[in-house]
Protein backbone atom coordinates (compact mmCIF):
# COMPACT_ATOMS: atom_id res chain seq x y z
CA UNK A 1 0.00 0.00 0.00
CA UNK A 2 2.77 2.70 0.90
CA UNK A 3 4.20 2.01 -2.56
CA UNK A 4 0.68 1.99 -4.77
CA UNK A 5 0.42 5.46 -2.42
CA UNK A 6 3.62 6.66 -3.94
CA UNK A 7 2.90 6.16 -7.46
CA UNK A 8 -0.23 7.70 -7.15
CA UNK A 9 0.73 10.78 -5.88
CA UNK A 10 3.40 11.00 -8.66
CA UNK A 11 1.07 10.60 -10.64
CA UNK A 12 -1.27 12.85 -8.98
CA UNK A 13 1.61 15.62 -8.62
CA UNK A 14 2.21 15.61 -12.39
CA UNK A 15 -1.33 16.01 -12.88
CA UNK A 16 -1.22 19.40 -10.81
CA UNK A 17 2.03 20.94 -11.89
CA UNK A 18 0.39 20.55 -15.70
CA UNK A 19 -2.51 22.37 -15.14
CA UNK A 20 -4.89 20.06 -13.69
CA UNK A 21 -7.93 20.98 -11.89
CA UNK A 22 -7.52 20.77 -7.76
CA UNK A 23 -10.84 18.63 -7.35
CA UNK A 24 -9.61 16.33 -10.46
CA UNK A 25 -6.34 15.45 -8.85
CA UNK A 26 -8.06 14.73 -6.09
CA UNK A 27 -10.31 12.18 -7.28
CA UNK A 28 -8.24 10.55 -9.73
CA UNK A 29 -5.94 10.12 -6.52
CA UNK A 30 -8.68 8.57 -4.76
CA UNK A 31 -10.08 6.06 -7.42
CA UNK A 32 -6.62 4.58 -7.98
CA UNK A 33 -6.03 4.39 -4.06
CA UNK A 34 -9.93 2.41 -3.82
CA UNK A 35 -9.12 0.15 -6.89
CA UNK A 36 -6.00 -0.63 -6.49
CA UNK A 37 -7.27 -2.24 -2.05
CA UNK A 38 -7.22 1.27 -0.07
CA UNK A 39 -10.08 0.89 2.31
CA UNK A 40 -10.51 4.60 2.76
CA UNK A 41 -8.44 7.73 1.28
CA UNK A 42 -8.20 11.24 2.82
CA UNK A 43 -6.96 14.01 0.46
CA UNK A 44 -6.19 17.80 0.76
CA UNK A 45 -4.94 19.69 -1.75
CA UNK A 46 -3.94 23.42 -2.76
CA UNK A 47 -2.15 24.71 -5.82
CA UNK A 48 1.33 24.26 -4.00
CA UNK A 49 0.91 21.04 -1.30
CA UNK A 50 -0.69 17.73 -1.48
CA UNK A 51 -1.11 15.65 1.90
CA UNK A 52 -2.94 11.98 1.71
CA UNK A 53 -3.69 9.57 4.16
CA UNK A 54 -4.58 6.06 2.46
CA UNK A 55 -6.02 3.12 5.30
CA UNK A 56 -5.74 -0.91 4.15
CA UNK A 57 -8.24 -3.34 5.05
CA UNK A 58 -6.35 -4.04 8.66
CA UNK A 59 -6.82 -0.12 8.83
CA UNK A 60 -2.90 0.80 9.10
CA UNK A 61 -2.50 4.55 8.22
CA UNK A 62 -0.32 5.45 5.16
CA UNK A 63 0.74 9.38 4.97
CA UNK A 64 2.34 11.01 2.42
CA UNK A 65 2.98 14.88 1.42
CA UNK A 66 4.57 17.05 -1.23
CA UNK A 67 5.52 20.53 -1.62
CA UNK A 68 4.56 21.66 -5.17
CA UNK A 69 7.19 24.61 -6.49
CA UNK A 70 5.51 25.43 -9.27
CA UNK A 71 2.75 24.43 -11.93
CA UNK A 72 2.44 25.36 -15.82
CA UNK A 73 0.32 23.93 -18.29
CA UNK A 74 1.51 20.55 -20.41
CA UNK A 75 -2.19 19.17 -21.39
CA UNK A 76 -0.36 16.68 -23.70
CA UNK A 77 1.02 15.22 -20.39
CA UNK A 78 -2.05 15.85 -18.35
CA UNK A 79 -3.95 13.93 -21.22
CA UNK A 80 -1.55 10.86 -20.40
CA UNK A 81 -1.23 11.18 -16.88
CA UNK A 82 -5.38 11.38 -17.16
CA UNK A 83 -5.13 8.04 -18.99
CA UNK A 84 -2.83 6.16 -16.93
CA UNK A 85 -5.36 7.30 -13.97
CA UNK A 86 -8.39 5.62 -15.76
CA UNK A 87 -6.44 2.15 -16.82
CA UNK A 88 -4.93 1.97 -13.01
CA UNK A 89 -8.75 1.83 -12.19
CA UNK A 90 -9.90 -0.24 -14.96
CA UNK A 91 -6.96 -3.03 -15.09
CA UNK A 92 -5.46 -2.32 -11.61
CA UNK A 93 -1.50 -3.15 -12.89
CA UNK A 94 1.12 -4.19 -10.73
CA UNK A 95 3.38 -1.42 -8.85
CA UNK A 96 6.29 -1.84 -11.71
CA UNK A 97 4.20 -1.68 -14.76
CA UNK A 98 2.57 2.01 -13.12
CA UNK A 99 5.97 3.19 -12.94
CA UNK A 100 7.21 2.13 -16.46
CA UNK A 101 4.32 4.17 -17.98
CA UNK A 102 4.37 7.04 -15.51
CA UNK A 103 8.26 7.18 -16.95
CA UNK A 104 7.58 6.87 -20.17
CA UNK A 105 4.94 10.17 -19.75
CA UNK A 106 7.69 11.89 -18.03
CA UNK A 107 10.06 11.08 -21.63
CA UNK A 108 7.43 12.71 -24.01
CA UNK A 109 8.93 15.94 -25.33
CA UNK A 110 7.33 18.88 -25.63
CA UNK A 111 7.40 20.94 -29.06
CA UNK A 112 10.15 21.95 -30.13
CA UNK A 113 11.45 25.52 -29.26
CA UNK A 114 11.41 27.17 -32.64
CA UNK A 115 7.64 26.50 -32.70
CA UNK A 116 6.88 28.05 -28.93
CA UNK A 117 8.81 30.97 -30.59
CA UNK A 118 6.89 31.12 -33.87
CA UNK A 119 3.52 30.21 -31.90
CA UNK A 120 4.82 33.41 -29.26
CA UNK A 121 4.63 35.81 -32.70
CA UNK A 122 1.57 34.65 -34.04
CA UNK A 123 -0.21 35.05 -30.85
CA UNK A 124 1.09 38.71 -30.16
CA UNK A 125 0.12 39.63 -34.58
CA UNK A 126 -3.27 37.62 -33.70
CA UNK A 127 -4.24 39.98 -30.88
CA UNK A 128 -2.67 42.97 -32.19
CA UNK A 129 -5.14 42.50 -35.34
CA UNK A 130 -8.02 41.05 -33.16
CA UNK A 131 -8.25 44.76 -31.14
CA UNK A 132 -8.09 46.88 -34.01
CA UNK A 133 -4.52 47.08 -34.95
CA UNK A 134 -2.82 47.35 -38.66
CA UNK A 135 -0.77 45.42 -40.67
CA UNK A 136 2.21 46.61 -39.77
CA UNK A 137 1.55 46.79 -36.30
CA UNK A 138 0.67 43.08 -36.41
CA UNK A 139 4.15 42.79 -38.14
CA UNK A 140 6.01 43.98 -35.40
CA UNK A 141 3.82 42.29 -33.04
CA UNK A 142 4.97 39.18 -34.12
CA UNK A 143 8.73 40.26 -34.35
CA UNK A 144 8.68 41.11 -30.20
CA UNK A 145 6.56 37.97 -29.83
CA UNK A 146 9.07 35.76 -30.89
CA UNK A 147 12.57 38.20 -28.88
CA UNK A 148 9.48 38.16 -25.84
CA UNK A 149 10.01 34.25 -25.69
CA UNK A 150 14.08 34.59 -25.96
CA UNK A 151 13.50 36.83 -23.09
CA UNK A 152 11.18 34.45 -20.80
CA UNK A 153 12.76 31.63 -21.26
CA UNK A 154 16.58 33.59 -20.16
CA UNK A 155 15.02 34.70 -17.12
CA UNK A 156 13.22 31.84 -15.98
CA UNK A 157 16.68 29.62 -16.75
CA UNK A 158 18.86 32.13 -14.57
CA UNK A 159 16.33 34.23 -11.92
CA UNK A 160 13.82 31.67 -10.27
CA UNK A 161 11.14 34.21 -9.84
CA UNK A 162 8.19 34.45 -12.85
CA UNK A 163 6.99 37.69 -11.56
CA UNK A 164 10.22 39.75 -12.73
CA UNK A 165 10.00 37.73 -16.01
CA UNK A 166 6.95 39.47 -16.50
CA UNK A 167 8.01 42.42 -15.59
CA UNK A 168 10.88 42.21 -17.92
CA UNK A 169 9.36 41.43 -20.74
CA UNK A 170 6.48 44.09 -20.60
CA UNK A 171 8.94 46.67 -20.13
CA UNK A 172 10.78 45.23 -23.58
CA UNK A 173 7.42 44.95 -25.56
CA UNK A 174 7.01 48.38 -24.78
CA UNK A 175 10.10 49.42 -25.62
CA UNK A 176 10.38 47.54 -28.81
CA UNK A 177 7.03 48.90 -29.73
CA UNK A 178 8.11 52.40 -28.77
CA UNK A 179 11.19 51.86 -30.86
CA UNK A 180 9.23 51.30 -33.97
CA UNK A 181 7.03 54.47 -33.67
CA UNK A 182 10.09 56.66 -33.25
CA UNK A 183 11.38 54.79 -36.60
CA UNK A 184 8.09 55.71 -38.43
CA UNK A 185 6.81 52.10 -39.27
CA UNK A 186 3.68 52.45 -36.73
CA UNK A 187 1.80 55.07 -35.44
CA UNK A 188 1.19 54.00 -31.98
CA UNK A 189 2.51 51.39 -29.67
CA UNK A 190 -0.82 50.61 -27.93
CA UNK A 191 -1.91 47.34 -30.61
CA UNK A 192 1.65 46.02 -29.74
CA UNK A 193 1.54 46.37 -25.89
CA UNK A 194 -1.49 44.55 -26.07
CA UNK A 195 -1.22 41.63 -28.93
CA UNK A 196 2.43 40.95 -26.69
CA UNK A 197 0.39 40.99 -22.91
CA UNK A 198 -1.72 38.53 -24.13
CA UNK A 199 0.89 36.05 -24.01
CA UNK A 200 1.85 37.35 -20.13
CA UNK A 201 -1.48 37.95 -18.88
CA UNK A 202 -3.36 35.95 -16.44
CA UNK A 203 -6.75 35.71 -17.48
CA UNK A 204 -6.89 31.88 -17.40
CA UNK A 205 -5.77 31.91 -14.18
CA UNK A 206 -8.20 34.55 -12.89
CA UNK A 207 -10.92 32.80 -14.44
CA UNK A 208 -9.56 29.27 -13.19
CA UNK A 209 -9.61 30.99 -9.54
CA UNK A 210 -12.95 32.49 -9.46
CA UNK A 211 -13.92 29.68 -10.91
CA UNK A 212 -12.43 27.21 -8.05
CA UNK A 213 -14.09 29.89 -5.45
CA UNK A 214 -17.89 29.11 -6.78
CA UNK A 215 -17.53 25.94 -6.66
CA UNK A 216 -16.20 25.34 -3.23
CA UNK A 217 -12.21 25.17 -3.53
CA UNK A 218 -11.39 28.46 -1.53
CA UNK A 219 -8.36 28.13 -0.04
CA UNK A 220 -7.06 26.95 -4.02
CA UNK A 221 -9.22 30.08 -5.48
CA UNK A 222 -7.70 32.41 -3.07
CA UNK A 223 -3.97 31.56 -4.01
CA UNK A 224 -4.80 31.51 -7.79
CA UNK A 225 -6.41 34.81 -6.98
CA UNK A 226 -3.71 36.03 -5.46
CA UNK A 227 -1.33 34.58 -8.20
CA UNK A 228 -2.93 36.26 -11.18
CA UNK A 229 -2.90 39.54 -9.05
CA UNK A 230 0.56 39.64 -8.57
CA UNK A 231 1.18 38.53 -11.56
CA UNK A 232 -1.18 41.47 -12.99
CA UNK A 233 1.04 44.07 -11.53
CA UNK A 234 4.00 42.88 -12.65
CA UNK A 235 2.83 43.22 -15.81
CA UNK A 236 1.49 47.01 -14.80
CA UNK A 237 4.61 47.61 -12.82
CA UNK A 238 7.06 46.58 -16.41
CA UNK A 239 4.46 49.38 -18.31
CA UNK A 240 4.79 52.10 -15.87
CA UNK A 241 8.41 51.48 -15.72
CA UNK A 242 8.76 52.24 -19.18
CA UNK A 243 6.24 55.21 -18.94
CA UNK A 244 8.72 57.04 -16.45
CA UNK A 245 11.96 56.76 -18.26
CA UNK A 246 12.76 60.28 -19.66
CA UNK A 247 11.86 60.99 -22.38
CA UNK A 248 8.76 59.16 -23.58
CA UNK A 249 5.79 61.03 -24.85
CA UNK A 250 2.37 58.84 -25.68
CA UNK A 251 1.09 59.33 -28.96
CA UNK A 252 -2.99 58.75 -29.05
CA UNK A 253 -4.38 58.27 -32.81
CA UNK A 254 -8.11 57.24 -33.51
CA UNK A 255 -8.57 53.32 -33.61
CA UNK A 256 -11.73 52.07 -34.85
CA UNK A 257 -12.11 48.07 -34.59
CA UNK A 258 -11.18 45.30 -37.45
CA UNK A 259 -14.17 43.75 -39.19
CA UNK A 260 -15.51 40.57 -37.38
CA UNK A 261 -14.22 37.93 -40.25
CA UNK A 262 -10.85 39.33 -38.99
CA UNK A 263 -11.32 39.18 -35.35
CA UNK A 264 -12.70 35.29 -36.08
CA UNK A 265 -9.52 34.23 -38.15
CA UNK A 266 -7.39 36.04 -35.85
CA UNK A 267 -9.05 34.86 -32.65
CA UNK A 268 -8.69 31.06 -34.50
CA UNK A 269 -4.95 31.75 -34.62
CA UNK A 270 -4.86 33.28 -31.50
CA UNK A 271 -6.02 30.05 -29.62
CA UNK A 272 -4.14 27.78 -32.03
CA UNK A 273 -0.70 29.03 -30.69
CA UNK A 274 -2.05 28.79 -27.17
CA UNK A 275 -2.95 25.35 -28.14
CA UNK A 276 0.50 24.91 -28.93
CA UNK A 277 2.25 26.37 -26.06
CA UNK A 278 0.00 24.33 -23.94
CA UNK A 279 1.64 21.32 -25.69
CA UNK A 280 -1.78 19.75 -27.27
CA UNK A 281 -1.73 17.36 -30.06
CA UNK A 282 -2.73 15.48 -32.85
CA UNK A 283 -6.68 16.28 -33.09
CA UNK A 284 -7.23 17.59 -29.69
CA UNK A 285 -5.16 20.47 -31.15
CA UNK A 286 -7.44 21.33 -34.25
CA UNK A 287 -10.74 20.61 -31.85
CA UNK A 288 -8.75 23.09 -29.16
CA UNK A 289 -7.99 25.84 -31.80
CA UNK A 290 -11.50 25.32 -33.64
CA UNK A 291 -12.84 26.48 -29.85
CA UNK A 292 -11.56 29.81 -30.17
CA UNK A 293 -13.53 30.34 -33.47
CA UNK A 294 -16.39 29.45 -32.32
CA UNK A 295 -16.69 31.11 -28.96
CA UNK A 296 -16.16 34.30 -30.97
CA UNK A 297 -18.00 33.64 -33.82
CA UNK A 298 -20.66 32.70 -31.24
CA UNK A 299 -20.02 36.18 -29.08
CA UNK A 300 -20.23 38.20 -32.51
CA UNK A 301 -23.70 36.42 -33.64
CA UNK A 302 -25.33 37.50 -29.76
CA UNK A 303 -24.82 41.25 -30.45
CA UNK A 304 -28.42 40.63 -32.47
CA UNK A 305 -30.05 38.90 -29.43
CA UNK A 306 -28.38 40.18 -26.46
CA UNK A 307 -26.98 43.50 -26.13
CA UNK A 308 -24.79 43.46 -22.83
CA UNK A 309 -21.31 42.28 -23.35
CA UNK A 310 -21.05 40.51 -19.24
CA UNK A 311 -24.47 38.43 -20.56
CA UNK A 312 -23.05 37.84 -24.00
CA UNK A 313 -19.52 36.44 -22.18
CA UNK A 314 -21.58 34.59 -19.93
CA UNK A 315 -23.71 32.92 -23.03
CA UNK A 316 -20.76 31.89 -24.97
CA UNK A 317 -18.97 30.49 -21.74
CA UNK A 318 -21.70 28.20 -21.12
CA UNK A 319 -21.67 27.09 -24.88
CA UNK A 320 -18.14 26.74 -25.28
CA UNK A 321 -18.34 24.87 -21.84
CA UNK A 322 -20.81 22.23 -23.33
CA UNK A 323 -18.64 21.86 -26.67
CA UNK A 324 -15.60 20.89 -24.23
CA UNK A 325 -17.59 18.45 -22.02
CA UNK A 326 -18.83 17.21 -25.17
CA UNK A 327 -15.24 17.23 -27.15
CA UNK A 328 -13.47 15.72 -23.76
CA UNK A 329 -16.07 12.59 -23.74
CA UNK A 330 -15.52 11.90 -27.64
CA UNK A 331 -11.60 12.25 -27.10
CA UNK A 332 -11.44 10.97 -23.70
CA UNK A 333 -9.28 14.08 -22.23
CA UNK A 334 -9.93 16.40 -19.61
CA UNK A 335 -12.32 19.13 -20.31
CA UNK A 336 -9.14 21.67 -19.55
CA UNK A 337 -8.16 20.88 -23.02
CA UNK A 338 -10.34 22.17 -25.16
CA UNK A 339 -11.88 25.26 -22.70
CA UNK A 340 -8.52 27.02 -21.83
CA UNK A 341 -7.76 27.11 -25.32
CA UNK A 342 -11.28 28.05 -26.47
CA UNK A 343 -11.74 30.70 -24.06
CA UNK A 344 -8.66 32.92 -25.28
CA UNK A 345 -10.74 35.47 -27.58
CA UNK A 346 -12.66 36.22 -24.36
CA UNK A 347 -9.84 37.03 -22.28
CA UNK A 348 -9.94 40.65 -21.62
CA UNK A 349 -6.48 41.70 -22.30
CA UNK A 350 -7.50 44.97 -23.98
CA UNK A 351 -9.33 45.88 -21.00
CA UNK A 352 -6.44 45.26 -19.07
CA UNK A 353 -4.24 47.21 -20.74
CA UNK A 354 -6.49 50.10 -20.77
CA UNK A 355 -7.38 49.82 -16.98
CA UNK A 356 -3.27 50.26 -16.82
CA UNK A 357 -3.48 52.98 -18.71
CA UNK A 358 -6.56 55.25 -17.24
CA UNK A 359 -4.33 54.65 -13.37
CA UNK A 360 -1.02 56.26 -15.30
CA UNK A 361 -3.00 59.16 -16.61
CA UNK A 362 -4.39 59.89 -13.33
CA UNK A 363 -8.30 59.01 -14.50
CA UNK A 364 -9.42 57.59 -11.40
CA UNK A 365 -13.09 57.03 -12.91
CA UNK A 366 -11.78 55.58 -16.34
CA UNK A 367 -9.48 53.21 -13.69
CA UNK A 368 -12.22 51.89 -11.88
CA UNK A 369 -14.97 51.77 -14.63
CA UNK A 370 -12.18 49.84 -16.61
CA UNK A 371 -11.24 47.53 -13.52
CA UNK A 372 -15.12 46.98 -12.95
CA UNK A 373 -15.72 46.07 -16.14
CA UNK A 374 -12.57 43.75 -16.42
CA UNK A 375 -13.25 42.14 -13.04
CA UNK A 376 -17.46 41.62 -14.31
CA UNK A 377 -16.45 39.47 -17.46
CA UNK A 378 -13.96 37.39 -16.24
CA UNK A 379 -16.98 36.62 -13.34
CA UNK A 380 -19.46 36.05 -15.94
CA UNK A 381 -17.09 33.67 -17.88
CA UNK A 382 -16.33 32.29 -14.50
CA UNK A 383 -20.21 31.54 -13.65
CA UNK A 384 -20.68 30.13 -17.26
CA UNK A 385 -17.83 27.46 -16.80
CA UNK A 386 -19.20 26.87 -13.16
CA UNK A 387 -23.16 26.13 -14.11
CA UNK A 388 -22.28 24.42 -17.08
CA UNK A 389 -19.81 22.03 -15.16
CA UNK A 390 -21.92 21.38 -12.58
CA UNK A 391 -24.49 20.15 -14.68
CA UNK A 392 -22.55 18.19 -16.72
CA UNK A 393 -21.38 16.18 -13.46
CA UNK A 394 -25.14 16.10 -12.63
CA UNK A 395 -26.08 14.21 -15.54
CA UNK A 396 -24.36 11.12 -15.17
CA UNK A 397 -25.51 10.76 -11.55
CA UNK A 398 -29.40 11.22 -12.55
CA UNK A 399 -28.79 8.48 -14.61
CA UNK A 400 -27.33 6.45 -12.42
CA UNK A 401 -29.91 6.52 -9.62
CA UNK A 402 -32.43 5.83 -12.27
CA UNK A 403 -30.75 2.75 -13.50
CA UNK A 404 -30.70 1.90 -9.51
CA UNK A 405 -34.13 2.52 -9.46
CA UNK A 406 -35.52 1.01 -12.32
CA UNK A 407 -33.67 -2.46 -10.88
Amino acid sequence: MKELLCCTMDIGEQMLVCGAEVHRVEDSIKRMCLALGASRVDIFIITSSMIATVYDESGTAFTQTRRIMGTGTDIERLHRLNQLSRTICEKKPSVEQIRADYQSILNCRPYPFWLECLSYGIIAASFALFFGGTATEGAVSFFVGILLKFVILLTDKTVLNKIFSRLLATFLACALGYGAVKMGWIANIDMVIIGNIMTLIPGVGLTNALRDLLTGDSMTGLLRLIEAAITALAIAAGYILFVCMPGYERLETARAMNPEILQIVTGFLGSLGFAILYNIRGKKLLFAALGGFLSWTIFVLLQFWIPGEALRYFAVAVTISVYAEIMARLLKTPTTTFLITSLIPLIPGGSLYYTMSSALEGNLNGFLDRGLYTLQLAIALALGIVLTTAVAKLIPHAAHHGRIQKK
